[in-house]
């Protein structure tokens, strides 16, 4: 046998529960190292979110503003296009009355008689 066998296996176990603790120290540190690079780039990118939502929101809240205008131009349009088709346009009543008069003067006319014959 070797003389101080177990002196030996004894250091030998010491080393490895050494280099052990070091790889899990290192191993912490490199997850640590991870998180924190994870972190610094999600908060980059919800800055830059951030900061291109707010433009967005101000382009649509000029977009958002022509459309009210142009609903309310369109809007006056039809009002317009609507007053002067009724100030055009004959009544319904009056409409109906002066066609069955035109229907009256028709059937009563000397001149429609002589074409009835």
């Amino acid at each position: 046998m070797l003389p101080n066998l177990d002196l030996i296996l004894l250091s030998f176990l010491h080393a490895s529960f050494i280099s052990f603790v070091l790889l899990i120290a290192i191993f912490i540190i490199l997850l640590a190292l991870l998180f924190a690079f994870s972190l610094a780039l999600l908060s980059i990118s919800l800055y830059d979110l951030h900061h291109f939502c707010s433009e967005i929101c101000e382009y649509f809240i000029i977009v958002k503003g022509d459309l009210q205008l142009g609903m309310a131009l369109i809007l006056v349009s039809l009002v317009h296009q609507a007053v002067n088709f009724f100030f055009v346009s004959k009544p319904w009543p009056k409409r109906k009355v002066d066609e069955f008069e035109v229907i009256k003067a028709q059937q009563f006319s000397p001149i429609s008689s002589i074409y009835m014959s």
